[in-house]
């Protein structure tokens, strides 16, 4: 089923659409979940949290890349759910070092000029560069798991990771978007 008969159903109020939804996309919201919350009936209960924001989105809304917009519902759904969690901390704070104002991370991912910076960044990366920080940064995939689906060490996948937040700090502060 295609993404445009998926939303077709979903405007028609289709029970089917849910099932659909679930078949089609599934194991990747589950992933996503999974990865953030650690835990797989939390992941479980945040899948159908989102499920149900997609059931009341659509209509109006009509989403142009509707995996990435289901994507994004999954992980705010998840990081919502899971806030005081260790692991989620820790990598905050160690995407913190290529961001402004580490002590207010999440303010900062919101903010739009920044986000168009660090997409504008990862866009003058090699494709392993920015499928290493994405897979880290917004899948929560631990350094082991990246490197295992890039064919790296993780010696090698920390020290990308590493040079990669020191690149994105001083493309943001040419930004005018970090200050020190």
């Amino acid at each position: 089923m295609t993404n445009e008969e998926l939303i077709g159903l979903l405007e028609q109020r289709s029970q089917q659409a849910l099932a659909e939804l679930d078949s089609a996309y599934g194991p990747y919201c589950r992933a996503i979940a999974g990865n953030i919350l650690g835990c797989p009936e939390d992941a479980e209960e945040c899948v159908s949290d989102a499920y149900l924001a997609v059931w009341n989105a659509i209509p109006p809304t009509r989403p142009v890349s509707f995996k990435a917009w289901l994507g994004t519902i999954v992980r705010n759904k998840a990081l919502g759910r899971r806030r005081q969690n260790a692991v989620a901390d820790a990598l905050r704070a160690e995407l913190a070092e290529g961001l402004p104002d580490g002590a207010s991370v999440s303010a900062d991912c919101e903010a739009q000029a920044v986000g168009e910076a660090i997409s504008a960044f990862l866009r003058q990366q090699s494709a392993q560069v920015r499928i290493a920080f994405l897979r880290r940064y917004w899948y929560c995939d631990s350094v082991e798991a990246v490197a295992l689906r890039l064919g790296w060490s993780v010696s090698k996948t920390k020290s990308v990771l590493f040079r990669t937040r020191k690149k994105l700090k001083i493309h943001l502060m040419k930004e005018e978007l970090w200050h020190e």
